[in-house]
């Protein structure tokens, strides 16, 4: 066990804060990976249990391991340069198993595999794709809870995600949480841990398996949603708001657990699969062979845990809040349009969230009329040295029920003269809401007080040598956006954008002073 030491503990050391992240996402309010508690346990049992088996393969330095583990302490190293949590957690799925071949061999590591990948469940995903997911799924379970529930007389009627039984007070509203990516990553880690965790090796069954684990959570919640406003006709909308609420939820899991191991039962009879005559054990290498073997990679990783270990924990944060705020509340004709309290209240629950998300509270989001009574919205966000703010921009957009039609870079002469800069692109994305008919057409910029561009992966190779250093370099987001109006092209609307555009990026730039 000792020899192992000089390859794992470096790793740990390294991903302090990789998993100090991942433990805070286990214990988000959404509850989406509470799960993800169990795996680390789940792992070391079988582990355990399984452990006399592997050790008859020898245990051997395999410079193969080292195709995982580069590319993945290379993602690690880019995610901590750029305090991006969520790149540094996903390089786990590589640089784990590539330690244990490095570790272990090749022989070995064939039993352990699905062990190893376990990990896979362990990983949140990043907010923004969980938002998205959340919002898909929560799509399903609103559309079809509501069909299944007038199948059965219910009577609901449907407006976005409240569900209102019709004749009677009161509505059914179905919030992110209740959307199934809970039951469904639950079901999908439950569903692999059965499959090569208990019952014969069968590959047949292993796939059929996993197949129906993700529908049956999808069909389970939908149902759910479906019960629960029959329960809101019947005995009231307060009721099923409460207790019917959790004999829905209660009802829900155990169905789904005893149709899963019951339909496991079934695929365990019917696909058994002879695993033979048991492999003639093989004697381990010698003791002490592998911590001379383990040693140069050992020390290898050490060194390099160092500077991780400092990148992830050193974030010169400048926290220098108040300049967004500063944009000019009239940018070439257009005048800010103030939020009515109705609104200004939701941006205000709502601003947290972003904060998490962006990590910066130095942004804002904000409508512009003109006297026709177009439409401009802008989001402009600031940053020093916490890069992760700035994202692409279709992160956003699709987070915001839009489906993106056209995403180009495209060359901008036209605001060459305002960004003091030549060759200049910006990020232009045609999208359509997803609710209604309405198109929207977006440009976006990032920059400095000496650079200025439309493409992400620039911003990101521009920034990479100053953050695997730590010096600061503020810089901004802004993203303009007009609706594409009935009897308009896209060229009116990207005009209109245009304009916006050139007037607003000298004043951004000067706020960097």
């Amino acid at each position: 066990m000792k020899p192992l030491l000089w390859v794992f503990l470096p790793l740990l050391v390294a991903y302090t804060t990789a998993l100090g992240w991942c433990i805070d996402r286990w214990n988000a309010p959404t509850d989406y990976f509470a799960h993800c508690w169990l795996v680390p346990f789940i792992g070391l049992a079988v582990v355990l249990v399984r452990r006399q088996q592997w050790r008859q393969a020898p245990r051997e330095l395999d410079w193969r391991g080292l195709w995982l583990l580069v590319p993945g302490l290379l993602l690690h190293l880019l995610g901590a340069a750029l305090m991006i949590d969520s790149w540094s957690a996903a390089s786990i799925v590589f640089t784990l198993p590539g330690a244990a071949c490095l570790a272990l061999g090749a022989r070995r590591l064939r039993g352990m595999w699905p062990v190893l990948a376990l990990v896979l469940f362990a990983i949140p995903m990043p907010i923004y794709v969980e938002g998205r997911m959340a919002y898909v799924l929560k799509e399903v379970a609103v559309r079809g809870g509501s069909w299944l529930a007038n199948l059965a007389g219910a009577d609901i009627v449907r407006d976005g995600d409240r569900l209102s039984p019709q004749g009677l007070d009161g509505a059914l509203f179905v919030a992110d949480a209740c959307g199934g990516l809970r039951s469904l990553l639950s079901m999908l880690t439950l569903g692999y841990c059965l499959v090569f965790f208990t019952g014969p090796a069968s590959t047949i069954r292993r796939v059929i398996l996993l197949a129906i684990v993700a529908p049956m959570a999808i069909v389970a919640n939908v149902a759910r949603i479906a019960a629960l406003c029959v329960m809101a006709r019947w005995f009231g909308v307060p009721f099923a708001e409460g207790a019917g609420h959790s004999i829905a939820n209660a009802v829900e899991w155990l169905s789904l657990l005893v149709a899963m191991i019951s339909i496991d039962g079934l695929l365990c009879r019917r696909f058994t699969k002879s695993s033979g005559p048991p492999a003639p054990a093989t004697s381990d290498v010698p003791a002490g062979a592998p911590t001379r073997s383990l040693a140069m990679p050992g020390l290898a990783l050490w060194i390099l845990a160092g500077p991780l270990l400092w990148l992830s924990l050193y974030r010169p944060f400048a926290d220098r809040d108040g300049r967004a705020v500063q944009i000019p509340e009239t940018v070439a004709g257009y005048a800010w349009e103030v939020r009515t309290d109705e609104q200004q209240a939701d941006f205000q629950v709502a601003l947290p969230r972003w904060r998490e998300l962006l990590g910066t509270s130095d942004f804002v989001w904000r409508r512009y009329r003109d006297p026709k009574k177009h439409l401009i919205n802008l989001v402009a966000l600031y940053h020093d040295t916490n890069w992760k703010s700035v994202h692409p921009p279709r992160i956003c957009i699709e987070g915001s029920d839009m489906a993106i039609e056209q995403d180009d870079l495209v060359a901008a002469p036209w605001l060459a003269s305002a960004a003091d800069a030549s060759d200049l692109v910006v990020s232009r994305i045609v999208a359509r809401r997803r609710s209604n008919t309405w198109r929207f057409l977006t440009l976006s910029v990032f920059g400095t007080k000496s650079w200025v561009s439309g493409d992400y992966w620039d911003f990101t190779l521009h920034h990479l040598p100053l953050a695997l250093l730590r010096q600061n370099e503020s810089g901004f987001l802004l993203r303009v956006e007009s609706p594409i109006y009935s009897g308009e092209q896209e060229s009116d609307a990207e005009l209109r954008c245009r304009e916006f555009l050139q007037h607003l990026l000298p004043e951004a730039k000067r706020l960097l002073q």
